[in-house]
């Protein structure tokens, strides 16, 4: 779990961890160089429970934090949590149930939306379920309203992560590598059950204003178009019209952005220019 700038909503996270029904945890925090008290936070929990291990790194965005916590992990299975969402008390006991149950590399769970205090948006409670193969899952993944690239509503067989790590420096990172761990499993189940909160709140990477780095978002939806095209060229269709859509969508928002961005000193207006020529070349 990467830590940064999060100390308000980091007690409610871990503690939806420890609370878990599954109790054989190993529970990584990740303190990625955070501004505020989050480190004190993590050392403070890692006291209490011995499942708990801290790594405290220099601050290199959540690639690399969340690499750091792969490369100690000794658990049979690999799961991802952000510091300032949380988690229903039974998601890892079902999303191991669901693995063994359909003999599955990997499980994934609905998510819901949250306000910035933690109460979930209204929704449906949905309870369908999916066995798809590679294919059908990166399908799937890149259709609007499924299950999207976020790893964490997933849970992982670890060998799917041999030669397979997040891409250091970037945004969008799991776009980067979730089809990579979907192309490599064989079978993957996927619920609708909602498991997982994800917390929108303002001042999160997401949800912040344009950035010069949104060009991740583009050139990793790119990267899957070309993999798709070479591999799975039956669903081609579903892959260009996601990275013909990400393409109008960054476009729009850097467009739609408070004008003092695009005088922001931090922004080289080159790089900028350099950017909207990219994605209006691209969109055909």
């Amino acid at each position: 779990m990467p830590v940064f700038g999060v100390e308000p909503f980091l007690d409610v996270c871990v503690l939806s961890l420890i609370r878990q029904t599954y109790n054989d945890l190993e529970i990584i925090l990740v303190d990625d160089g955070s501004p505020d008290c989050s480190d004190k936070i993590c050392d403070n929990y890692a006291a209490l429970d011995p499942r708990i291990r801290v790594i405290h790194k220099k601050s290199s965005g959540p690639s690399d934090a969340r690499n750091s916590g792969l490369a100690i992990a000794r658990g049979e299975y690999i799961g991802f949590v952000d510091s300032d969402d949380y988690v229903a008390s039974d998601m890892f006991a079902f999303l191991l149930s669901q693995i063994k149950k359909y003999d599955a590399d990997i499980a994934i769970c609905g998510h819901v939306k949250t306000s910035h205090k933690g109460k979930p948006r209204p929704h449906f409670h949905r309870n369908k379920t999916y066995i798809m193969d590679s294919c059908e899952s990166i399908k799937k993944m890149l259709q609007f309203g499924q299950y999207e690239s976020f790893v964490w509503n997933k849970l992982f067989k670890r060998e799917l992560f041999d030669n397979v790590r997040f891409p250091s420096g970037h945004l969008y990172e799991d776009l980067y590598t979730t089809y990579k761990l979907l192309d490599k499993a064989k079978r993957i189940v996927y619920s609708k059950n909602v498991k997982y909160f994800y917390r929108q709140r303002n001042g999160s990477i997401i949800h912040t204003g344009y950035n010069a780095k949104y060009y991740d978002y583009v050139q990793a939806s790119s990267e899957i178009c070309d993999f798709v095209e070479k591999k799975y060229p039956k669903i081609m269709q579903t892959a260009a019209l996601a990275n013909h859509c990400a393409k109008i969508f960054t476009f729009c928002r850097f467009l739609f952005s408070r004008p003092r961005m695009l005088f922001n000193a931090e922004i080289r207006r080159e790089e900028l220019y350099k950017y909207i020529r990219y994605i209006v070349s691209s969109i055909r």
